[in-house]
């Protein structure tokens, strides 16, 4: 099946969406298949996802308005019995209908007189009616839609429920409503009445027809985060992504909030003026209707001198002209705003990227502020550069009519490619924080760089800091938290460098690492720098082992980390890297450890040697590109001195080098009570074939 066969993609879709033709031709160019995971970072309601599921590719999209979200997800759930739908809705139907009939309302606006009691008719409440556009959608329409959205949720079932949401979603805006979209959402003329159950009736059918023709790659993987595009590794795994195809927001006054805020509000994704603010604040600052005091996406283009001149361009613009209004005087700083939040999406997307990765930004140029053109485009591939990106081209897509000038501007794709190496952070800018040089790489480093500061004195070995410090932080900071607040820790033990204001305090040699110290507690430790970040030593020999990992598990596996568990399960790695006899015993094992908290474990081996001595090895699992530290080892051994007393432990890392190349380490305690490195192998996993007399006579000379 081609994409574009079946148009799912219009269940529901944002009126200036990019055609799905156009993600089509880049998944071709890219070459993706069903053995790469794509992502959207900007999905809207899910135009890549859906052609990426066509095809049978993985997608993931990122989506931060939640209406958008919400379809999104629901255009990608294709699971559910076509016609059990219709046979559902039919139901909701006849009910609305009969409720409608007992009223003396019709569903057809040419049989109903115009009524004079408005004071009888479902509405919404004053607080979610000034969300909304003023005269956006009549009384009587708004209280027949009312009745039926208290039907699909009094019969919901769990099969239909979510596409009967989304089909009510389209028919609000298509059919029922005042609204009208051209570069804006827009109110046309009133309707007093229109048809509701009809027109959602026919947007329920429309769905059902395009579901009788995605059989093909029903199953194939497609998740949509609620989630901010510069934040993505709240997310994503890291080294998880082999393309990119989106269309970001561009710098102008339109406000996305705006497009689907009436269905927003009817369906209960928006229920006060609250929502709204924390809706505009996961969003990159592109007009300035979602400019806040606080924001300082700006900080990452101070030193971009390009930007600042088109910034002072706009400004100086604005003094000329005499525009004194708030939202005139805003014109230079969103524009700041807006290339510093690529920036930082860019900067964050680097560590989830696989290396090598194709990107594909559709974005226009534009001249909404006082008719100073933005070069968009030109000016993401300059930033992209910066960055570590290379740009493979900046092709032209089309043409289009601008508001302000009334000339045609272009809209283009940016092609970017990822670096081949794995990532390396690239400071674009420094500001100070506590009188000290503070890394921006994203919210986690600042507040990391904040606490660290608070407490720590020249000559401190160790810095103790607890949970509560992360929530102060961020309140100084000006940062949103994150929903569970460990992911902070997490990700700056585990996924990344400490900042490098913290690294350049330690003495010559050393390095900082966070290690847990009981319940909701932590500690900065200084250790030997070779210990901080354990990479396999390149010089090592390898060893040629027959690949017994079964076809099936190649075909299907997800991940690298699953992948490498699953290899060294099925080749017995564990085993002949520690010459005992091994088993499996527990994967991914989460547990509370005293004196150092909530501990995870990628997989438990137990074993046996010839002279019955019992081990425990538990085994830290790293794709290529994920960094491997002491800390996961101590928290090894801590776990095994807690849970398996008598057993003889061994800690073990494994990494991928390349697809079918691992590195095992294994760890033991040394005299001064800190893991140490006790030895290091290299397995190669090819056919038996592959295996030469001569690798044999090598091996039976080798001494450890």
């Amino acid at each position: 099946m081609v994409a574009g066969d079946y148009p799912v993609h219009d269940w529901y879709r944002f009126v200036l969406s990019y055609p799905p033709h156009l993600v089509a031709e880049y998944i071709q160019k890219f070459g993706l298949d069903s053995r790469h995971q794509a992502l959207d970072p900007f999905c809207g309601t899910g135009t890549t996802i859906v052609e990426c599921k066509k095809l049978g590719i993985p997608s993931v999209g990122i989506e931060a308005n939640p209406m958008a979200h919400f379809a999104s997800q629901v255009k990608s759930d294709w699971t559910l019995d076509p016609d059990g739908l219709l046979d559902h809705a039919r139901r909701i139907a006849a009910a609305v209908l009969a409720d409608f009939k007992s009223t003396g309302i019709d569903d057809n606006p040419v049989l109903n007189a115009p009524r004079n009691d408005q004071a009888a008719l479902r509405t919404l409440s004053p607080e979610k009616m000034e969300l909304l556009l003023t005269n956006s959608i009549s009384p009587l329409p708004l209280h027949k839609t009312l009745v039926l959205l208290d039907q699909i949720k009094a019969q919901s079932d769990s099969k239909y429920y979510r596409h009967e949401l989304l089909a009510l979603a389209r028919a609000l805006v298509t059919s029922i409503s005042n609204l009208h979209f051209g570069p804006e959402v827009g109110v046309g003329p009133a309707k007093p009445d229109a048809a509701v159950v009809a027109a959602w009736l026919d947007r329920v059918q429309k769905m059902a027809d395009d579901l009788r023709h995605v059989g093909d790659h029903l199953n194939t993987l497609a998740q949509v985060h609620l989630a901010d595009s510069r934040q993505l590794l709240e997310v994503i795994r890291p080294n998880s992504i082999d393309a990119v195809i989106t269309s970001p927001p561009y710098p102008n006054e339109k406000d996305y909030t705006r497009t689907t805020r009436l269905e927003s509000v009817v369906l209960g994704l928006i229920r006060d003026k609250a929502d709204l603010k924390a809706l505009k604040h996961g969003l990159v600052r592109s007009n300035t209707r979602n400019v806040y005091r606080e924001d300082d996406d700006d900080l990452l283009v101070a030193d971009n001198p390009e930007i600042q001149a088109l910034a002072a361009e706009i400004e100086a613009r604005r003094i000329e002209l005499g525009k004194t209004s708030g939202f005139e005087r805003l014109y230079a700083r969103v524009t700041k705003l807006y290339f510093g939040g690529m920036a930082r999406h860019l900067k964050e997307l680097r560590t989830v990227l696989r290396p090598g990765a194709q990107l594909a930004y559709v974005v226009g140029d534009q001249a909404s502020y006082l008719r100073v053109m933005i070069h968009t485009g030109r000016l993401l591939a300059n930033i992209a550069e910066q960055l570590g990106y290379e740009v493979t081209g900046r092709i032209p897509f089309r043409t289009r009519l601008a508001t302000a000038t009334k000339e045609q501007i272009l809209e283009e794709v940016v092609v970017l490619k990822a670096p081949d190496d794995k990532f390396v952070v690239t400071k674009i800018y420094e500001t100070p924080s506590t009188g000290k040089a503070m890394s921006a790489s994203n919210r986690y480093l600042q507040m990391i760089d904040h606490i660290f500061f608070e407490h720590y004195h020249d000559g401190d070995i160790e810095v103790t800091f607890e949970r509560e410090d992360l929530v102060r932080a961020a309140t100084a900071l000006h940062i949103t938290l994150p929903k569970n607040i460990g992911d902070v820790i997490y990700s700056v033990r585990y996924r990344q460098s400490l900042p490098d204001a913290v690294q350049a305090t330690a003495p010559k040699g050393t390095a900082w690492i966070i290690q847990p110290v009981g319940r909701s507690q932590y500690q900065f430790v200084l250790v030997d720098e070779r210990l901080a970040r354990i990479v396999p030593n390149p010089l090592l020999l390898e060893t040629k082992v027959p690949d017994a990992t079964p076809g099936v598990i190649e075909k299907y596996r997800l991940g690298d980390e699953q992948a490498l568990l699953a290899k060294l399960r099925y080749n017995r790695l564990i085993d002949l890297f520690t010459s005992v006899t091994c088993y499996s015993l527990q994967n991914h094992l989460r547990t509370f450890v005293s004196n150092v908290g909530q501990v995870e474990t990628d997989e438990i081996y137990v074993g046996v040697d010839r002279h019955g001595v019992h081990y425990v090895f538990p085994v830290q699992a790293k794709g290529g590109n994920d960094p491997l530290s002491i800390v996961q080892i101590q928290q090894d051994f801590a776990l095994c001195a807690d849970k398996f007393p008598g057993l003889v432990c061994q800690a073990i890392a494994a990494q991928f080098i390349d697809d079918d190349f691992i590195a095992l380490f294994a760890f033991e305690i040394g005299e001064n009570g800190l893991p140490g490195l006790a030895s290091e192998k290299h397995y190669r996993l090819v056919p038996p074939e592959k295996i030469a007399e001569s690798d044999l006579a090598n091996y039976r000379t080798r001494t450890d």
